[in-house]
């Protein structure tokens, strides 16, 4: 049970995840772009490209490893992990990127390692109460 609890925490953390981050760089990206066409196509892109660059298999990995082992540690794992994989991401798309485009990476990372720093806090913070509740 408490396996299952743990998976399903996770794709809580990973969607609400995926969705503010979309969000997030549809804003960065709206001046460019009308607001809503950008949000609606960052939400559906950044999750895509995460998955391509293997960032949510290693963050699965990590979350496995460090909430077993050291619990508190597991959002600035889950950050870091999102700040290398965009990082290779900006990196294999800037010949190809605008300098409006490159001028973004930076507050995209920022923002999106706090995104993913309190999404898996929250994540773990909600994990830790609802093993306790079974516990009582």
């Amino acid at each position: 049970m408490r396996t299952l609890k743990r998976i399903v925490v996770w794709f809580m953390e990973v969607g609400v995840e995926a969705l503010l981050l979309g969000c997030f760089l549809g804003v960065l990206v709206s001046n460019q772009i009308h607001l809503l066409y950008g949000v609606i196509g960052s939400v559906l892109a950044v999750p895509v490209v995460l998955f391509l660059h293997w960032y949510y298999l290693t963050r699965a990995l990590a979350a496995v490893v460090s909430r077993s082992s050291r619990p508190r540690l597991y959002p600035l794992i889950a950050a870091t992990l999102f700040m290398i994989h965009m990082h290779i991401v900006f990196a294999r798309l800037k010949p190809d990127m605008s300098s409006l485009g490159k001028a973004k990476e930076l507050p995209f990372l920022a923002g999106g390692a706090c995104i993913v720093f309190t999404c898996a806090f929250l994540g773990e913070r909600f994990l830790r109460k609802w093993m306790q509740k079974d516990r009582e």
